[in-house]
């Protein structure tokens, strides 16, 4: 990786844009400025272009944009290098907020990146714009992580003077983030893990024979043996074991079988014995029980014991008794038919009843309907003659109204007349004073052409308007001064516009007296009266002739005929509207005569049917009351002397159903399955007992060979699978013994591994071998073959082996801790631990060229011979265009290194000075 140029904008310490061109400071550098200019911020602002991130603690705090910028400045870093061979652009903004576009506020913009590449066109290419894809671009192109990038290229301060006096576990953790060793930790931690599965998988095969032998103990209903092995491991007596007790599980089954088989027989005789004995029982209760029912049978029913024990005279008995109740049963229709005809002859009385209720109702209605027609009658012709008298008063009502309306506008216009008379006279003699001003002012102006001409003449000179030579009475041009045209036009004009306004309100004043005049003449044919001056005479009032001057009516007149008129047109409305009401009704007042007309001739008719309608029912009762008399003789005919109808078919159903039974008890007992004797009972008790004991030996019997079966079952099931359980048991153990063998020897726990390292401290201690050996090339030379750093095997107390590094002093030829060196040679170890670091990593990353390196270590605490032997070493990292960037503030520094980045800083920012040297 090689950097050509950096430009930073908000970021970190640079309020502002700044840019470095690395091209132009090809070889060794010097990056020197104030303390807190922001000389590491150039450093961070490489590892966030490459990265996205910056090293250290600087990176946890997440606070890149500048606090100097403005807020419409957006923190960016832009970064040009050649990376495996391509020339690339990488462009990155980190996540920061910025002003709302609208509205107020701020808003956070998310970070965002943008890669280029320069083309064989010599033009940039994007490439990409997503974050995750153009960050692991740059990680495959460059062949390291962050963590190493920071650690190689940018050798930060202090970090490798700690790393020198560190203890075990912190060299392995740098060295770990460095050198990528998670794959052998993976392998430790695949070891443990296989360890931990087989040995679970050993145990749960254990398990499984351990339980395997306790339901084999538990079936068998034994314990473990005694002899069995101590050794939990040795499992060589389980399997004779449980084919041992498999084999007297089987032979216990056989027995049991064959004791069953005999308890069976002996069981089913004892229940045929029993079954005989309850039959007999049985025969005996039913042959007891028919006894004892023919017995009240014949206590009940005397005719019972006259005919007999015989079943056939008993059926024929029955069955006389049954037919009887059938005929009588029959005289219930009877009974049913007269009680329907009483119904019936009820409702054609109660139906005559209502029909001579109905009838006078209807009578009554009938004289009120006949009352009322003359009132209807009256009303209807009332409404007729309203109606004809209607159209005349409603003509009168118009003709009032017209009236009175015009009535009114002859007022109104009477009064707008004399206003506009008043406005005529005012504008004529306006007009004639116009008039006057403008023939005055005429005069004037010919009196001043007058004296005008009086002026311009001469003794001897003509006059311009007679052609006299002589001039006896000249006008005074001081009496007449002159008037212009402009002023007589004006005058005129004014004369005639008074003219034409005095015109316009005569004309005002004529069509006012043409609308009185027509107002007039339409009163006059309406045959409208008034009093001509209400104020002069007591007159009545009179008709208005046609000649009359309106000049002499008053406003006041006209307003009293206007009111007189209006009032006449209210009352003959008020007389108009009274008819119209009355003559509304006379459809409603017809309507209701006829109806009243229709429902008279009804009333006769209803009345007629009404009373035919009552005579009928009356004959259907008398019928029907004639039907019930003869259906109540049948019935009694059909008694024959019984009280009434339900007690005869109770008696006669009784007996019958008691002869019935004694035929059935008779039948019972002539049955040959109930001729037994009653005596002695059946011995059902004894035989029960016995069935009872030969069923319970038949179920005990049955019982124990169930579990002697169930027994043989499962051992002979659980035999077999034990059997494979300790076969799959054995190579279980032997792969457990041998992974246990290699994960103790990978994790350090072995005791073959004397040096109790892990695989992945034991590559460590490899990669920390070749690291001391690159760094002792360099040391060796700035302390002028006086120091070089060993490798040391060596533990410190309960410490890890293998990562401890020792200072070989040539001088005493002692190796001692590098705690010992002074500050000045600490710094030179640390020099050159991070430059052999450096060239380690770069080879153990695929071999990627890094062509620039940054030394951000304090070079204060060397004396100047040792100086020049640093400088020397750092001068030869310029081998092969390599760009060597050195961070300081020593003085001599800058006189040594002519090629230099000057970092200033200010309130308002940090700013870049480059001399290119």
């Amino acid at each position: 990786m090689r950097p050509h140029r950096l430009r930073v904008t908000a970021f970190g310490a640079f309020a502002g844009t700044e840019q470095v061109t690395f091209d132009d400071l090809e070889g060794l550098f010097l990056l020197h400025g104030e303390t807190g200019a922001g000389k590491t911020t150039l450093l961070d602002a490489i590892a966030f272009a490459l990265y996205g991130r910056v090293p250290g603690e600087r990176g946890g705090a997440r606070r890149l944009r500048s606090d100097h910028a403005s807020p419409r400045t957006a923190t960016e870093v832009e970064l040009e290098a050649t990376i495996g061979g391509r020339r690339l652009r990488i462009t990155r903004k980190p996540e920061q907020t910025r002003q709302k576009k609208s509205g107020t506020g701020v808003t956070t913009e998310p970070a965002s990146v943008r890669l280029a590449e320069l083309s064989a066109a010599g033009t940039w290419e994007s490439k990409s714009t997503r974050i995750g894809e153009v960050d692991a671009e740059i990680e495959n192109l460059m062949g390291m992580s962050a963590v190493q990038f920071f650690q190689v290229v940018l050798l930060p301060q202090g970090e490798f003077a700690r790393f020198l006096r560190a203890d075990a576990k912190d060299k392995e953790a740098l060295l770990q983030k460095l050198f990528g060793t998670d794959r052998f930790r993976k392998v430790e931690d695949w070891l443990a893990d296989r360890r931990r599965a087989t040995e679970k998988d050993v145990a749960a095969a254990d398990d499984g024979v351990t339980q395997l032998v306790a339901r084999i103990t538990q079936a068998a209903g034994g314990t473990v043996p005694d002899s069995a092995a101590p050794d939990p491991a040795s499992h060589a007596w389980q399997a004779p074991w449980a084919a041992s007790l498999a084999a007297t599980a089987a032979a216990e089954r056989d027995a049991a079988a064959a004791l069953v088989t005999a308890r069976k027989a002996d069981l089913e005789a004892r229940l045929d014995a029993q079954r005989l004995a309850e039959q007999l029982a049985d025969r005996q209760r039913r042959r007891r029980d028919a006894l004892n029912r023919k017995a009240g049978l014949e206590a009940a029913t005397p005719e019972i014991s006259r005919l007999g024990a015989e079943p056939a005279a008993l059926h024929a008995a029955g069955q006389e008794k049954q037919a009887q109740v059938g005929r009588l049963e029959a005289l219930r229709a009877v009974a049913r038919q007269a009680d329907a005809e009483d119904e019936t002859a009820a409702t054609a009385r109660a139906r005559a009843a209502a029909l001579a209720e109905a009838f006078d109702r209807t009578q009554a209605e009938a004289r009120q309907r006949q009352a009322a027609r003359p009132c209807a009658e009256q009303a209807r012709d009332a409404a007729s003659e309203a109606a004809g008298a209607l159209p005349a008063a409603r003509e009168r009502a118009n003709a009032a109204r017209r009236t009175a309306s015009d009535c009114a506008a002859l007022a109104a216009e009477h009064a707008k007349r004399g206003e506009l008379r008043e406005a005529h006279l005012t504008a004529r003699e306006a007009s004639l004073a116009a008039q006057a001003e403008a023939l005055r002012v005429r005069g004037a102006r010919i009196d001043g052409m007058r004296a005008e001409l009086a002026a311009s003449m001469t003794d001897g000179s003509p006059c311009p308007v007679c052609g006299s030579l002589d001039h006896p009475d000249p006008v005074d041009a001081d009496s007449f001064p002159p008037v212009s045209r402009d002023v007589e036009d004006a005058a005129f004009k004014l004369a005639g516009d008074a003219a034409r306004a005095a015109d316009e309100a005569g004309q005002r004043v004529a069509a006012v007296d043409a609308v009185l005049s027509d107002l007039v003449q339409r009163l006059t044919v309406a045959g409208f009266t008034m009093r001509p001056s209400a104020a002069e005479t007591g007159d009545a009032a009179t008709p208005i002739p046609p000649h009359l001057d309106l000049a002499s009516l008053s406003t006041e007149a006209l307003g009293i005929a206007a009111r007189a008129a209006e009032c006449g047109a209210e009352q003959r409305e008020a007389e108009a509207a009274l008819l119209g009401e009355a003559a509304a009704g006379l459809a409603s007042r017809q309507r209701e005569l006829d109806e009243l007309d229709a429902a008279i001739a009804t009333d006769g008719t209803r009345l007629t049917e009404l009373d035919g309608l009552r005579t009928a029912a009356l004959a259907e009762a008398a019928a029907a009351e004639s039907r019930a008399e003869g259906r109540r003789a049948e019935l009694a005919a059909g008694l024959g002397g019984a009280a009434d109808l339900e007690a005869a078919i109770g008696a006669a159903s009784d007996l019958a159903e008691a002869l019935t039974k004694a035929a059935a008890v008779a039948d019972q007992l002539a049955d040959q399955d109930l001729k037994v004797e009653l005596e002695p009972p059946a011995p059902v008790a004894e035989t029960t007992e016995a069935a009872e004991a030969a069923q319970h030996a038949h179920a005990v019997a049955v019982d124990a060979h169930g579990q002697a079966r169930l027994r043989a079952d499962q051992l002979a099931d659980l035999r077999p699978r034990l059997e494979a359980a300790l076969e799959a048991l054995r190579p279980l153990r032997e792969r457990a013994s041998e992974i246990r063998r290699l994960a103790d020897l990978a994790n350090g726990t072995s005791t073959a591994n004397q040096y109790k390292m892990t695989l992945s401290s034991f590559v460590l201690a490899a990669r920390l071998e070749e690291v001391a050996a690159a760094a002792s090339e360099r040391l060796l030379t700035m302390t002028a073959g006086r120091y070089s750093l060993v490798h040391s095997d060596a533990r410190k107390g309960n410490a890890k082996a293998g990562l401890s590094l020792l200072a070989c002093d040539a001088w005493t030829g002692i190796d001692r801790d590098t705690a010992t060196l002074s500050g000045g040679e600490t710094f030179l170890a640390s020099l050159a631990l991070a430059l052999g670091l450096a060239d380690v990593v770069t080879a153990e990353s695929a071999g990627t060229p890094m062509e620039a390196l940054f030394v951000d270590e304090g070079f204060g605490t060397l004396d100047e011979d040792t100086l020049d032997e640093v400088m020397n070493v750092l001068d030869g990292l310029r081998a092969g265009g390599r760009i060597v960037g050195i961070v300081s503030h020593v003085t001599e520094l800058r006189q040594r290194i002519p090629a230099r980045v000057h970092v200033r800083k200010g309130r308002a920012g940090s700013h870049v000075e480059i001399t290119s040297g």
